[in-house]
């Protein structure tokens, strides 16, 4: 349950900073309506992202459910990133 609870903490966090980096970029809004939707999406995307690992079989079908969506999150950052400048 301590390895559920660690993928779900941090790795969760990871991802929904990630994502919501994603949206910020994708997302023609200013830079304050985009820091306002970030704090309001963030949380409960962070809360998916936790009972999703909580659902899964053991620890390590958790992190990997992390670690996979969070190397494409932060590919899709990388190439918003890189087109942008």
């Amino acid at each position: 349950m301590w390895f559920k609870s660690s993928a779900a903490i941090l790795g969760g966090c990871l991802v929904s900073i990630s994502l919501m980096l994603n949206l910020n970029y994708l997302l023609p809004l200013s830079v304050d309506a985009g820091l306002m939707l970030g704090m309001l999406i963030g949380f409960p995307m962070w809360a998916a992202v936790m009972v999703w690992c909580y659902a899964s079989k053991g620890g390590l079908q958790a992190w990997k459910r992390c670690a996979g969506m969070l190397t494409v999150s932060m590919a899709l950052n990388t190439v918003l990133i890189l087109s942008q400048t």
